[in-house]
């Protein structure tokens, strides 16, 4: 996962993105992430997917994935992961937007394999709206919504918990996270197509006992020693799926961790079920604008 740290004062260039490592999901055994010198999510060392697979083409309509605007590939272009929340709404990390302006960015949605145009939908972004709180300075509530300039039809979104639940977070509950983050923590490789990885839920208490910053109003934690999401996939879902049930139930953005997929160092998650994140969005205008979009 990403290791915590300060953020850096600017935005990086797309031709610093494009060098730069990312946050994203590793695909490889556990190791120790090295931070780069920029981040390919812009704020943070990447994460990627550890010890996941590569997925066929059509899994996960709902993923969406957050482009920089450009002529390289969208495989060079990608920097964050994100979900289809409403047919206007993409639901990403605070801090892969942060600062950043929305006519700079585009967003693919249900698209598996990064450099095929023919797949999925291509949208550019109205709107970004950072938690209030996060902008802050308060890092817990990692959490943005993109306003799309179209609306992505034909695409079911995930389903979130009841706000103020938990029973979607039990611990010991197997949960799946995915991305287009580095597959490789010694050299850098970002895979084209999509991957993904199963990871057990933790209780609170183990993952305050990794990292006192963690708050469990808005947080929960996921993974185990060779598995985990890393660099280059923040902004991406942490989701369930419930028997008899259609569709997927996100818990979790991917934001934060310790390393890559280590003993003792679990991936932590913005909860999606959390009522304080959702109602504490009320603190800004945008806020308050885009919950009545999505008639929360």
């Amino acid at each position: 996962m990403r290791i915590p740290f300060l953020r850096r004062s600017g935005r990086t260039t797309v031709a610093g993105l494009a060098a730069g490592a990312a946050l994203t999901l590793c695909i490889s055994g556990a190791s120790t992430a090295q931070a780069a010198p920029v981040a390919k999510d812009g704020d943070r060392p990447s994460a990627y997917i550890i010890g996941g697979a590569a997925k066929p083409n059509g899994t996960y309509p709902f993923m969406a994935a957050l482009l920089n605007k450009g002529r390289d590939s969208a495989v060079d272009r990608q920097f964050c992961g994100g979900s289809l929340l409403s047919q206007d709404v993409v639901m990403t990390a605070a801090h892969c937007v942060e600062g950043t302006k929305a006519k700079t960015i585009e967003v693919t949605v249900g698209r598996t394999l990064l450099s095929d145009k023919r797949q999925g939908s291509l949208r550019n972004v109205a709107d970004i709206v950072v938690h209030p709180r996060y902008a802050k300075g308060n890092e817990a509530y990692d959490m943005a919504l993109l306003i799309l300039d179209k609306p992505v039809r034909g695409t079911a979104p995930v389903h979130l918990p009841t706000a103020g639940t938990d029973a979607l977070i039990r611990p010991g509950a197997s949960a799946t996270v995915a991305g287009w983050g580095n597959t490789d923590t010694e050299v850098p490789k970002y895979p084209d197509r999509l991957r993904a990885v199963n990871v057990p839920v933790l209780s609170h208490i183990e993952c305050k006992a990794s990292y006192p910053g963690y708050d469990k109003s808005v947080n929960v934690c996921a993974g185990v020693e060779g598995k985990d999401s890393c660099q280059g996939d923040s902004g991406g879902p942490l989701f369930r799926k419930l028997p008899g049930r259609q569709g997927v139930y996100q818990i979790g953005i991917v934001s934060y961790g310790d390393g890559c997929a280590e003993q003792g160092a679990p991936g932590v998650y913005t909860y999606t079920g959390s009522a304080k994140l959702w109602k504490t969005l009320d603190e800004s205008a945008k806020g308050k604008k885009v919950k009545r979009l999505l008639g929360r």
